[in-house]
């Protein structure tokens, strides 16, 4: 039961890690009868060209154990199925980009975890409200789909006139493996913030 527990509060910790991050950032409200069209496309079972990217990360952090194998008994295979993926990755992220070129994505500054997000927007939306939210991460130009609930939606006097609201959300609808990489992405920007506080070449 102890065990139980510290994995929950764990996970909780993981879930609500907020760092200040920027990204592209497309929403757009949805009724509870139009969640299971975006639940659809979340899961795959209707295909959708913004989420390729993220499957192939997926895909390929799942696979990275098994190539390192391969690379063991046959370096050309493993050279090949590299070189493979690594096409597949820059195929789905022109889709992604394609996306991006055909709608609305600003460029916005954040508050990031993998339970929600919090950012600047132009216009009100009432809590409880439910938004489709597209979010792709730099530099991977990695789009993760989710179904999101709003909770709290205040103005801010101290954000640029155009964005005058500040909005947070709380995924409600996320596949785990996007909420993984969500907590990769979120360690490797805090772990490049504080090499840069100590002076250090982020690379």
């Amino acid at each position: 039961m102890i065990e139980d527990d510290d994995k929950a509060g764990a996970a909780e910790r993981r879930e609500y890690f907020r760092i200040a991050d920027q990204v592209l950032l497309k929403v757009r409200p949805i009724d509870a009868s139009g969640v299971d069209a975006v639940v659809e496309r979340i899961t795959d079972r209707v295909p959708d060209r913004f989420t390729v990217a993220v499957n192939f990360a997926v895909n390929s952090r799942a696979t990275a154990r098994l190539l390192h194998g391969v690379a063991a008994d046959s370096p050309d295979a493993a050279r090949y199925m590299k070189a493979l993926d690594a096409k597949l990755n820059h195929l789905a992220r022109l889709f992604v980009l394609e996306e991006i070129a055909a709608g609305d994505f600003p460029q916005l500054d954040v508050t990031l975890s993998a339970g929600g997000v919090v950012f600047p927007s132009a216009r009100e939306f009432a809590p409880g409200a439910l938004l489709e939210t597209r979010l792709v991460l730099y530099p991977n130009m990695i789009g993760i789909l989710t179904v999101s609930l709003v909770t709290r939606c205040e103005r801010d006097s101290a954000g640029p006139m155009d964005l005058p609201w500040q909005v947070a959300v709380e995924y409600q609808h996320i596949r785990e493996s996007d909420r993984d990489l969500l907590v990769s992405h979120i360690m490797a920007r805090e772990t490049e913030l504080l090499r840069r506080q100590r002076g250090e070449d982020p690379g």
